[in-house]
């Protein structure tokens, strides 16, 4: 039974239990670490042509013989002049002016027309194709790291526990 004071009633309480407060909430959750991995890449090889030198460029001297021409041409052998000469004339002597004229001969000769002489004769360099094994791609080593992976996790989380509370009640409480 209640207790009652008997006076005039003021306020009026009574007591309550409030529930506990959730909250729904979403979190990461790790679902894979981070991996950290060595990678090899092996060297790439490959062929390719290249010009190889067989033989130099080389130059040679040939001798040449000297070229003679059989020429001929008019020497003069005695220039034209004039002289005096005795003559006879019906048994006389008479002196006379009388005119000689040139007197020419042909004479043939060899005339150098080129000397003895060096020739240069050049070879070219003789070169031809050879196929070679090269490294197109040195072999490397280097760390791969995959990420760590991760998922959303929805969940139902407790915010506050479950409380007993006093609540006021209307004051016409009797």
């Amino acid at each position: 039974m209640p207790v009652e004071a008997g006076g005039r009633t003021l306020s009026c309480y009574e007591q309550v239990v409030v529930p506990a407060a959730y909250q729904t909430v979403q979190r990461r959750v790790l679902v894979k670490p981070e991996k950290r991995r060595l990678v090899e890449t092996p060297a790439a090889y490959g062929y390719q042509n290249r010009r190889v030198l067989v033989r130099p460029e080389r130059v040679s001297y040939r001798q040449t013989a000297p070229v003679y021409q059989t020429r001929q041409r008019r020497v003069l052998v005695r220039a034209a002049s004039t002289g005096w000469e005795y003559r006879v004339r019906k048994g006389r002597k008479i002196l006379c002016r009388v005119q000689h004229p040139a007197i020419f001969q042909n004479v043939t000769e060899n005339v150098l027309v080129r000397p003895a002489g060096r020739v240069a004769i050049r070879y070219p360099a003789v070169y031809r194709s050879v196929k070679e094994k090269v490294l197109l791609r040195r072999a490397s080593r280097h760390y791969v790291t995959e990420p760590a992976v991760y998922s959303l996790v929805t969940e139902r989380v407790k915010v506050r526990d479950a409380q007993a509370v006093w609540r006021s009640v209307s004051a016409r409480c009797r």
